[in-house]
């Protein structure tokens, strides 16, 4: 059947008219053509893109991950500027009924991604942000708006008028709306960067949460100044304003008690009910069509859905790993293609191009600038504000759907546009590939000299780092301060970290305990490990000094923050303890901190042997550690540290060295049995002390080992090994097979394994 479409003028507006023809067609074998059909054709259309994008993706990926420009770049490849000079294509793809399905598939995929993004904001953080923070905030909202319009000005006047059929009014709200910066976009990137919890990412991110808060506040004053000035009616534009603020009170005050009443449904672990889900979408789209209906635009209602979404799971991530796929897949190229549609490369010349980027590089100029100044003034490395800045121009979704909003409301023109996705496509990937290789080179220029106990002074105070990831191992935590403070001399140093995920907040954070907590104050769960330790110290002033801190931050970096404050605090050895069932990214955590820590590493499985210091008398209390000498940089460095414990009047130390057949070290590195033959002289000659007992074992392959852990094993409330050995040792070998957790190397690992069955606690160093 021949499509007849008529159009005709009503109200001075240009109206359009198709005859319905139903969703799906009846399939070639009947006469009909599919693609005159919206399903067939937008399913099509889907495939296209999303063949051509993987397809950019797989070319560009030895160079990185490129999302943004491959996603950009398909597009526009699909729309007028490539495949759409050929008008039969644009005829078939892009006929009317088929543009505005797609652009309302837009619509809603945008809607989404602004709420499942929004959804992981939690606005309790702006009270973090630090004194920098905040005025970078400041500075990033006014600096590039003033410099923008100065430069609109400047261009327009002065340098031979703007893009040709650009009016000035124009030009002067393009500078506007690239002097805007989403917190959302760079979040992703720092993400996928693993930066979230470096210092530049903090600071970044922490700056820009300001800037959007600012930006929104800044939105809703226009957006209500503009209903007074522009409806004539005014007792009509007080009642869109009542209705406004009504939208925002029932989202706070209905909506989100909806949803908290769901999360309390929910079992601790469990994912969010299908019927919960429905709910809440439902919601978004009542939000959404609440903020059309009274003159806001429809993704206002999804951001402030958003942040009125609990934090805590199942809600926060968890709505995005259930919605993310459908939205990212399905809605996505949805989302591109509208966005490629409407962009024409033919009608740029090169003077509009310099037109345009001369604004654009001027406004992302003041953006480094706003970072910078107040930066160096708190002293912040040169490097480090540059690399902000950069951060802070970062380009992506979010943007391009805001110069999408402005040319529907007819703000800015198809030319302005093209202009401005190009311009924030291009600009992003070069500044994603400059963030990147900065960082990566900055880095590495942080010298260091590497800590360890050993070469600690024996009068100087031992700086030990702890770090622990539930409130459990806090009680394990203490009892290794306990044995490790001195009898006499100088005080220990304790810098205690609480780990916690990323996953309840949206801003990675690492917080520096220094307030007392409040005794009329229900305690949260960091209160209450902040005061465990606040009350060790009391007890116990003048041999232990603590601080306090909490490092918020995703899997995958959680060792940044550990190795910065280690590296800060010149510590000697970082702790950090584990339960005995070990998840796989705990290990993970496990082999940064080994591969990266400026000091050595002490990993230690909490069995519960120790006793609580808190209830028993000391002079009651006997602790019998045992340390098994093998030989190398690692057992010399677990050595050393059990020389400190065994200076605790409760501690009863057994050494036992290991030794071949021959009764010499199995080494057969000449130097280094010569540095454990120096330290084992000065050990025995220095520490005959009656808690200390000393024995030289003779093992000659690893049955031998085995009998005397499954004999001795569980006469030990700890056991301390060293990580690293020299390979292929006959005593060691087949020792692997055992493996549970190889970090703990060889020794450590048998010691934890079931098939042991032993009980002892265990403490794997590395030097």
């Amino acid at each position: 059947m021949e499509n007849i479409t008529k159009t005709f003028q009503y109200g001075g507006v240009e109206w359009l008219c198709e005859p319905w023809v139903g969703a799906g067609s009846l399939g070639i074998g009947r006469g009909e053509n599919p693609l005159k059909f919206a399903l067939p054709l937008l399913l099509l259309q889907i495939s296209v893109f999303t063949i051509f994008s993987v397809s950019l993706q797989f070319f560009l990926r030895p160079f990185g991950k490129f999302a943004f420009l491959t996603q950009m770049l398909a597009g526009i490849f699909l729309g007028p500027s490539v495949i759409g000079r050929n008008k039969q294509y644009m005829s078939t793809f892009f006929y009317t009924r088929s543009v505005y399905i797609i652009e309302s598939f837009e619509a809603i995929c945008f809607l989404f991604i602004c709420y499942i993004t929004t959804c992981q904001v939690d606005t309790r953080m702006i009270k973090r942000v630090g004194k920098l923070a905040f005025i970078n905030g400041i500075l990033l909202f006014l600096i590039p708006f003033v410099w923008g319009q100065f430069a609109a000005i400047l261009i327009s006047k002065r340098l031979g008028g703007g893009p040709a059929g650009i009016p000035p009014v124009e030009f002067h709200h393009i500078a506007i709306v690239e002097s805007t910066m989403f917190f959302q976009v760079v979040y992703g990137v720092l993400s996928s960067l693993k930066m979230l919890n470096t210092e530049p990412g903090r600071l970044a991110l922490a700056s820009m949460m300001v800037h959007d808060c600012l930006s929104w506040c800044f939105f809703m004053l226009n957006i209500a100044i503009k209903l007074n000035v522009d409806l004539p009616n005014k007792n009509r534009a007080a009642f869109l304003s009542v209705l406004q603020m009504l939208m925002i009170l029932a989202i706070i005050f209905v909506f989100r008690p909806i949803m908290k009443w769901m999360k309390n449904r929910t079992p601790e672990g469990h994912s969010l009910k299908a019927s919960y889900l429905s709910v809440i979408c439902v919601l978004l789209f009542i939000s959404s069509l609440w903020a059309e209906f009274v003159g806001l635009p429809y993704f206002f209602g999804a951001v402030v859905l958003g942040l009125a979404t609990p934090k805590r799971p199942p809600l926060g991530t968890g709505l995005s790993d259930k919605i993310g796929c459908f939205v990212w897949s399905v809605l996505m190229p949805c989302y591109v293609i509208g966005i490629g549609y409407n962009i024409d490369l033919s009608l740029f010349s090169w003077r509009d191009v310099i037109r345009f980027e001369l604004l654009f590089g001027v406004v992302r100029v003041a953006k480094m600038i706003a970072i910078a100044l107040p930066s160096l003034y708190y002293n912040v490395p040169l490097w480090q504000a540059i690399l902000v800045g950069f951060i802070v121009n970062i380009q992506g979704l979010y943007d391009v759907q805001i110069y999408k909003q402005n040319l529907n409301y007819t703000k800015i023109s198809s030319k302005s546009f093209g202009a401005m996705v190009m311009s924030a496509t291009v600009n992003s990937t070069i500044v994603i590939v400059i963030v990147k290789k900065l960082y990566q080179t900055m880095s590495k220029r942080n010298p260091y000299k590497r800590r360890t106990v050993q070469h600690c002074r024996v009068e100087a105070p031992l700086r030990i780092l702890t770090c622990f990831r539930n409130r459990e191992a806090v009680r394990p935590v203490l009892d290794l301060v306990e044995l490790s403070r001195p009898a006499i001399g100088s005080p220990l140093s304790v810098f205690a970290v609480n780990l916690e995920e990323l996953n309840n907040h949206s801003l990675p954070l690492l917080i520096h305990h220094t307030q007392e907590i409040s005794p009329f104050i229900v305690p949260s769960r960091r209160d209450q490990i902040v005061k465990a330790f606040h009350n060790f110290e009391k007890t116990n002033q003048e041999t232990v000094l603590i601080e306090c801190f909490t490092a918020v931050a995703p899997r995958k970096t959680m060792h940044e923050d550990v190795c910065a404050i280690a590296f800060d605090q010149e510590t000697d050895i970082v702790i950090l303890t584990l339960d005995a069932g070990i998840e796989s990214w705990e290990r993970l955590l496990c082999r940064n901190l080994v591969q990266n820590c400026p000091c050595s590493v002490a990993l230690f499985i909490d069995r519960g042997r120790l006793p609580d210091f808190r209830f028993v008398p000391l002079k009651k209390l006997t602790i019998n550690i045992c340390a098994i000498f093998l030989g190398g940089p690692d057992d010399r460095e677990m050595l050393a540290y059990a020389t400190r414990l065994a200076s605790h009047p409760s501690v009863e130390l057994h050494v036992f060295r290991l030794v071949d057949q021959n009764g010499v070290s199995p080494l057969r590195d000449m130097v280094e049995r010569n540095h454990d033959m120096r330290v084992i002289n000065v050990f025995r000659k220095e520490n005959s002390k009656k808690n200390i007992i000393f024995r030289e074992v003779r093992i000659e392959e690893a049955v031998d080992l085995l009998d005397l852990l499954r004999k001795e094993g569980d006469d030990f409330d700890l056991m301390m090994v060293g990580i690293r050995h020299e390979e292929n040792l006959l005593m060691l070998e087949g020792l692997s097979e055992w493996s549970d957790m190889k970090e703990l190397g060889e020794i450590g690992d048998v010691l934890i394994s079931k098939d042991l069955e032993l009980s002892v606690s265990v403490l794997a160093v590395q030097q």
